[in-house]
């Protein structure tokens, strides 16, 4: 019976878990997500990111200009070769400009290029009413820490 008991505990701790996980708290799911987002970056699909986008990103900017400014982007970063993530930031803003209240994650990568040349790419997501993160921006970068 108490072997029982225990493996009824150690499953209802594991269900609480991916509970408090699935509100914006899984590495694991941000980084899934950022791997769904480069893949279609990466294979020209930018209207699939596009439609997964958060709300205020698609009231913001119209598709067309999105897909247009996201290939020009790309063209010039060139085909990339390898990419690995290095630092994932989460922040909730309240009452900021221009931004909805929310939890808002960036996840920051070293990306090698087919050059050989490395660029840094840093690509965002805010945690929407549906429980899912959803794209809100991507930014390619030279240099570490540099804002272009």
């Amino acid at each position: 019976m108490l072997i029982k008991s225990s493996l009824t505990i150690i499953a209802l701790a594991a269900a609480l878990n991916a509970h408090a996980q699935s509100n914006g708290e899984s590495a694991n799911e941000l980084l899934q997500e950022a791997d769904v987002v480069f893949r279609h970056l990466d294979n020209g699909q930018i209207r699939v990111v596009w439609n997964g986008a958060a709300k205020f990103v698609k009231d913001r900017i119209e598709r067309d200009k999105f897909e247009t400014s996201i290939l020009e982007t790309r063209k010039k970063l060139g085909t990339v070769s390898r990419r690995g993530w290095a630092q994932i930031t989460r922040i909730i803003y309240t009452n900021a400009l221009e931004l909805p209240d929310g939890l808002y994650a960036n996840i920051d990568y070293a990306t090698t290029l087919a050059t050989g040349a490395t660029v840094f790419e840093k690509v965002s997501f805010r945690l929407e009413d549906d429980g899912r993160w959803h794209f809100t921006g991507y930014v390619p970068r030279l240099q570490q820490g540099a804002v272009q």
